[in-house]
């Protein structure tokens, strides 16, 4: 790259009084990787920290979906985490009434693992507006994928705010 296309690019990228239109340094946000996660299950829940942990997220488990909904509220995270029970299972209600309550929230990235082949359960949580439906349970890896693709999306969604920021 010459010296001119350098200048030319360096000017696009700054407002007409000479000033940077993205701050220098690090991007940080308050809370920007902090993840509620609902789970029936011990040892799904070890998994699902293990593989949140590994993508940088702080996370705050619930076993009780009531407790979650009220930290969901009190806590405002980006990301929640909902593993559904078995279909047949007495908190399977509880768990759907979760689900809903953090999609009504608009501001947060909600995460659906449901059970494999249950295609009506995954409409629903579609209809609702969920971020992402995992059909059943792919191991670490596919939670490892679902918690590194939240982190980019948000990471989107903060650079977006920064930019029509500061053309304002």
């Amino acid at each position: 790259m010459d010296i001119a296309t350098s200048q030319l690019i360096r000017s696009a990228v700054t407002k007409t009084v000479g000033v940077p239109v993205l701050p220098g340094g690090t991007l940080e946000l308050p809370q920007l990787l902090r993840c509620l996660v609902l789970t029936w299950s011990d040892e799904r829940l070890a998994l699902l920290q293990s593989a949140a942990e590994v993508e940088s997220w702080e996370v705050t488990t619930d076993l009780d979906p009531r407790e979650f909904i009220r930290n969901l509220w009190r806590e405002q995270g980006p990301l929640a985490f909902v593993d559904l029970p078995e279909l047949g299972s007495t908190a399977y209600v509880s768990f759907q009434e979760a689900v809903t309550r953090s999609a009504e929230m608009g501001n947060v990235l909600v995460i659906v693992c449901g059970q494999a082949g249950a295609f009506t359960e995954e409409i629903w949580a579609r209809s609702l507006g969920v971020w992402a439906y995992l059909p059943g349970d792919n191991g670490v890896e596919g939670f490892k994928c679902l918690f590194r693709d939240a982190r980019q999306a948000l990471a989107r969604q903060a650079m977006t705010y920064v930019e029509l920021d500061s053309y304002q």
